[in-house]
């Protein structure tokens, strides 16, 4: 999980965006558990992680690594995201993006409505 506050605030604009697609798209429990799976790989792969952070390496040869590493693993919507935050060149957020994106999910499931309309759903 990143802690720098730049980063945070550089990535929410995206977390924000990817978060109201996948609303949208009815998607957000598959792309919740692309990222979910995704933080997991990232805080194992230290080597990936300064692969894409490294900005002498090309747009193109980060692209292609994500196509060979993760585009079988992930949601289509998923992949697509990874690649626009490489051709924008903030790739490098994916951490914060993740993690905001993640914040976001569980503050509407962790929500007082979200409760509500939980518990209403197995009255009797």
């Amino acid at each position: 999980m990143s802690t720098n506050p730049l980063a945070a605030k550089i990535a929410a604009p995206y977390a924000r965006a990817l978060y109201d697609f996948s609303v949208e798209q009815n998607i957000m429990h598959q792309i919740t558990a692309d990222f979910q799976n995704l933080e997991v790989f990232l805080s194992k792969s230290e080597d990936f992680k300064q692969y894409l952070d490294n900005p002498l390496i090309s747009a193109d040869k980060k692209q292609e690594i994500l196509e060979k590493t993760l585009k079988s693993e992930l949601n289509t919507e998923t992949f697509k995201f990874l690649l626009v935050l490489v051709n924008r060149d903030r790739i490098n957020l994916l951490e914060s993006v993740i993690d905001g994106y993640l914040q976001l999910v569980y503050r509407l499931c962790f929500s007082p409505r979200a409760k509500s309309k939980n518990a209403a759903a197995f009255q009797y």
